[in-house]
């Protein structure tokens, strides 16, 4: 017999309603080393997602290039001699980057006398092909990929698709990497795109077109998100109770982790290209996952693979230190055999409108997300220690989140950092930029934004998983995903239109923000209660209310084993009482 502290800590009194962790134990020494081994993956996602904003660093200076006459001058005289003058947004005079006087410049002159003000001025010449056609300055970057593509000036334009091409493929990475570990179990899933991932990641350094760079970039993040997600679907079944928010947010801390030490290595690796192997060479280590990762029980146990399933669970039970019972009826319920799809979130009304605002919840989370990011990376003019105190500030963001849900549950914790997101983003508008050191102000409202919206979306992966049902929930959670990739596709583009004006990213992102936060409101609470393991168990999520929560009706344990066709049917329609999540930032 529990005590109430050690019941509230380990799961409420519905979660002794899962088979397969009356055999396991709600948490134990496996699931402890399986969870650390898996998400420590998380550290090369956020490394390749994040990698381009190093690789492309705004504000690199870089001018026409000298002809071959003036090869010897410096490039002060080159300036002073050729370069016209423009003006930014707040009327200061810089040198045009993209422009030349229209002068002859077959030859030299013997002094470099600037020609008079009102002389016409032209495009840089295109005397080398169309990346040769500047000259960047070394003085820091050694090698950015706008040099080495021509990103600048009116190639430009282009640098926002390629973040936004990263960005589609998380989408169809999100949402075929969770179907596959659905349909083909989760271990095979996680080996098979770590065999891609790796020389597809190495591959992009070698891009030599900026076609082929994009491409390249979007099978990664095909491969990278769709092995995250197998990853955290995989974390999330094996556990039960409380231990699901806390290990649902724990495992986004090596994301975090992953950031600022990207600052750390973008720092050291000022070539893009030397970078990009940084970062894929360490996938090397996560192939140790063949020997240390076994299928998922539960996804066996679904799958009517009944005898393997056993056999494992004995093992597990053994390295937990329990006793394996043989009496325990291991087979989940089922119903009638039914395709896996996403389809099947839209048939019933009440399932459909869940998914529908947790769809727009997603879109709005990482909108904000990425948009926090791509926007506001470079305030206070040093985009490594933005980054590194964007992870700082997510690392703490996790672990409070864990003691408010534990406190407040699921939709609260959502909607009122969200709506303090929102907030934030709004109150930046009221804070000029240049005129406080590193414009604090501005940095210090971001981070908070950047706080509550890290918070929002960790608990929304959890909360999602526990919406759908079992066998639905890796496909439901990376539908969900899939949708928010439209917020991280947007996100390039909300940045830019700061060249519009100023603020009008923050209104964007905050009217984001406010919105879903308002929208979580009307969904059922989940804390403490059984996840449905079916579609009917779903369709009657709501229908049993009590102080906000909602509960599933309880499955009974079956005392005779059905078919073999019996146990396939199961693998469509539930395989236990906790799910899986699914999701990448």
């Amino acid at each position: 017999m529990y005590s109430p502290l050690q019941t509230a800590w380990m799961g409420s009194e519905k979660d002794a309603d899962d088979p397969l962790l009356r055999q396991i134990g709600r948490i134990g020494k496996w699931q402890a080393i399986t969870f650390v081994v898996l998400a420590l993956f998380a550290a090369p996602v956020a490394w390749q997602m994040l990698v381009v904003v190093f690789q492309s660093p705004s504000g690199v200076d870089h001018w026409c290039k000298r002809p071959a006459a003036f090869a010897n001058w410096s490039v002060e005289q080159w300036r002073n001699y050729s370069t016209p003058y423009t003006t930014d947004q707040a009327g200061a005079l810089h040198w045009d980057r993209c422009h030349v006087y229209a002068l002859d410049y077959s030859t030299a002159p013997q002094e470099p006398v600037r020609p008079p003000n009102g002389t016409e001025t032209a495009p840089c010449p295109r005397l080398y092909r169309v990346h040769g056609r500047w000259e960047f300055d070394h003085s820091f970057y050694q090698w950015t990929i706008q040099e080495h593509f021509g990103l600048v000036c009116e190639y430009e334009y282009l640098l926002a698709p390629i973040k936004s091409s990263y960005m589609v493929g998380v989408m169809l990475g999100a949402l075929l990497g969770g179907m596959a570990s659905d349909r083909f179990g989760r271990r095979p899933v996680i080996l098979a795109l770590l065999g891609t991932l790796l020389p597809l990641s190495v591959l992009v350094a070698l891009s030599q077109t900026v076609m082929v760079f994009i491409v390249l970039r979007f099978l990664v993040a095909m491969a990278v998100v769709a092995e995250y997600t197998a990853i955290f679907v995989y974390c999330m079944e094996m556990v039960s109770g409380r231990w699901r928010i806390i290990l649902g947010m724990l495992i986004q801390l090596p994301f975090s982790f992953g950031f600022m030490s990207l600052a750390g290595i973008g720092y050291a690796l000022t070539d893009w290209q030397h970078l990009q192997v940084a970062i894929s060479a360490p996938i090397v280590v996560f192939f140790f996952y063949y020997w240390a990762v076994p299928e998922s029980p539960r996804w066996l146990l679904a799958a009517g693979k009944v005898d393997r399933a056993t056999a494992l669970i004995e093992s597990i039970a053994e390295i937990n230190g329990r006793e394996f019972d043989p009496d325990i009826q291991l087979v989940p319920p089922h119903e009638g055999r039914r395709h896996v799809s996403v389809i099947e979130l839209l048939r019933s009304p009440a399932v459909r409108y869940r998914t529908l605002n947790l769809w727009f919840n997603w879109t709005a989370n990482v909108l904000v997300y990425y948009g926090l990011i791509f926007s506001f990376v470079d305030v206070g003019d040093d985009i490594y220690l933005s980054t590194v105190l964007g992870g700082l500030v997510e690392v703490p963001a996790y672990l409070i989140g864990i003691g408010v849900c534990l406190l407040l549950g699921r939709r609260l914790p959502i909607a009122g950092t969200m709506l303090l997101a929102g907030g934030c983003l709004l109150a930046t508008i009221a804070v000029p930029r240049g005129v406080f050191a590193r414009d604090w102000p501005l940095l210090l409202l971001t981070l908070m934004a950047r706080f509550c919206i890290t918070t929002s979306f960790g608990v929304l992966y959890v909360f999602s998983a526990e919406v759908f049902p079992t066998v639905l929930r890796n496909t439901g959670v990376s539908s969900s995903s899939t949708c928010g990739r439209i917020g991280a596709i947007v996100a390039p583009f909300v940045a830019d239109m700061a060249k519009s004006y100023v603020h009008l990213p923050a209104v964007v992102l905050a009217v984001a923000a406010l919105a879903g936060g308002l929208l979580i409101l009307v969904l059922p609470e989940t804390t403490g209660h059984k996840l449905p393991d079916t579609l009917t168990e779903a369709k009657q999520l709501g229908s049993d209310t009590k102080n906000g929560a909602v509960s599933a009706r309880p499955v009974p344990t079956l005392k005779t084993t059905p078919p073999a066709e019996q146990y396939n049917n199961a693998a469509f329609e539930g395989d236990g009482e906790t799910g899986g999540r699914d999701g990448a930032k």
